[in-house]
């Protein structure tokens, strides 16, 4: 047996170039959010805040999806559910809106509408919380938090707020539902 293996540093070489490659196929796909954050930011008076809310996002689904296996299975849900309240500005600036003196009143209710939209989505698509010791769970709502933050902090804390309890007010009685099945 000991004949057939191969040596230590060929073994080292194999599992770095295998670890490169996984890593470059998940930044690969999490750019594929680039075009979802510069949408929003076209909505912002201060897109260099967005930028960086942006970049978390696609930093935390690249770790997540080179991690692979249970930190996989929560990118998809998180990022559809969190898509909601990510878009939320585009809609707003494509309709026409109730703004006052500088200050838009539609905001705040959009974002929270929005993420109620999106725990709602959560709550249907995300696993089960138990399952896999909740990993993918805590990663579908690590997504869906990061995209929807992108989205309403065109609109400053108060949507970034209204969004999560929004969230939170959708997610909870979905998931009660399905715990009880």
């Amino acid at each position: 047996m000991a004949e057939h293996a191969l040596p230590l540093e060929l073994q080292v070489r194999a599992r770095r170039s295998y670890e490169t490659g996984r890593l470059a196929r998940a930044l690969t796909r999490s750019l594929c959010l680039a075009p979802l954050v510069w949408l929003s930011s076209c909505c912002c008076s201060e897109p260099g805040k967005l930028a960086i809310g942006g970049m978390g996002l696609v930093l935390a689904v690249t770790y997540c999806l080179w991690r692979g296996e249970a930190w996989q299975r929560g990118v998809k849900p998180g990022i559809l559910a969190g898509g909601i309240p990510m878009l939320a500005p585009v809609v707003m600036r494509a309709t026409n809106h109730l703004c006052v003196g500088g200050t838009c009143l539609l905001a705040p209710t959009l974002c929270i509408l929005a993420g109620l939209t999106g725990g709602i989505a959560l709550g249907v698509l995300a696993p089960r919380p138990r399952d896999e010791g909740g990993i993918p769970f805590f990663v579908a709502c690590l997504i869906a938090g990061f995209a929807g933050s992108v989205g309403c902090f065109v609109f400053g804390l108060i949507g970034v707020g209204g969004m999560a309890l929004g969230f939170l007010a959708g997610a909870t009685p979905v998931l009660a539902t399905r715990r009880s099945r």
